[in-house]
Formats: C-alpha cells, sequence, structure tokens
C-alpha cells in the first residue's frame, strides 16, 4: 500500500497491480466493484483540487506540502487513528491494525466458499496468490482457525462423513 502508485490502478479492468511485494513478486489484483468506484471518485477529487495525477505519482500519500508515500508506519498510524475516529475497534477495545484487515479478508473469503459449497481447498491457490504469499503454506499458517470457520469446516465435514462416526453406547462397546 505504502508503494502503490496513480499507475498502478488501471480504471477499466478495474485492477490494482501491486508490483514486487513481499518476495519480489507482483501481481494485478480485481477490484470489487464498489473499491473501484471508490478509487475513481478519490482520483476525481484529486484531479479537482489539482493534485498529482501522473502514473509515478503515489496513490496516497501524507504530508500537507511535498507530495511523498506513507512509511509502512505512518500508513498504521494513519489507520489506527481513522478506526478510532469511527468507533472501529478490535473485541478487545483496540484499533485494529491494517494487517488484521488481510486476515478478515482472507476469513470472509472462506467463510463465503464454504457457504457457496465450493472445494476450499481448490481455491486456496487462488487465495495465496491474491494475498501474494510464496504457496497455500504461507497462507494457511497465516489464518488462524477461528470460530466462524471451524464452525464451517464442521459443519461441511459432518454433512459429508458424520454418518460413518457411530457414537458410543451406553454400555461401551
Amino acid at each position: 500500500m505504502t508503494r502503490l502508485t496513480v499507475g498502478d490502478y488501471d480504471a477499466h479492468a478495474q485492477t490494482l497491480c501491486i508490483r514486487a511485494s513481499k518476495f519480489h513478486k507482483s501481481r494485478c489484483l480485481p477490484l470489487a466493484p464498489d473499491a473501484g468506484d471508490e478509487i475513481a471518485r478519490y482520483l476525481a477529487l484529486r484531479r479537482a483540487q489539482r493534485r498529482p495525477l501522473a502514473p509515478e505519482a503515489p496513490l496516497v500519500w501524507c504530508g500537507a506540502g511535498r507530495v511523498r508515500p506513507y512509511s509502512g508506519g505512518g500508513l498504521g498510524q494513519g489507520f489506527r487513528t481513522l478506526c478510532g475516529a469511527a468507533g472501529v475497534h478490535t473485541p478487545a477495545g483496540i484499533a485494529p491494525r491494517v494487517h488484521d484487515v488481510r486476515h478478515t479478508f482472507a476469513v470472509q473469503a472462506l467463510l463465503r466458499w464454504y457457504a457457496a459449497g465450493e472445494d476450499v481447498q481448490a481455491k486456496l491457490p487462488l487465495l495465496a496468490t491474491y494475498m501474494g504469499h510464496i504457496s497455500i503454506v504461507s497462507t494457511q499458517r497465516y489464518l488462524s482457525f477461528v470460530t466462524p470457520l471451524a464452525g464451517a469446516a464442521t459443519a461441511r465435514f459432518a454433512a459429508r462423513w458424520g454418518a460413518l462416526i457411530q457414537a458410543p453406547t451406553e454400555s461401551g462397546a
């Protein structure tokens, strides 16, 4: 996010190009229509305010004067400030981290796939690629087994294999 430029957004294709991120991987991510609409509105506002729109200009930047991209720490602090002002907090009562948004995205993708009856194992490589992980092993480690996922996985297992498991009888036999 800190290195995104205006040129990384393709309005026609509704994609955002992530260049040489972790492990020097690049990828173009499809955006949801509402995300593309928000970026288009943001860029229109920049145009109206005569802010930089050259392809190499930072997509988001800090500072009132000179245009410079956020640092990782600066983006995190700005995100926490924004969440605090909006009343968004974790169950522990603190502002979420930027990384928490990635985790939530991944969990919600898995929950959508479970709800749609998709083969979640077959879809994991897609999620790993989208998130820029080097393999699905990285994605599996990244995703803690949260309660909603545990429930969805348990329900799927029970529907498929539950009849094969016999409850113990009272006699223990």
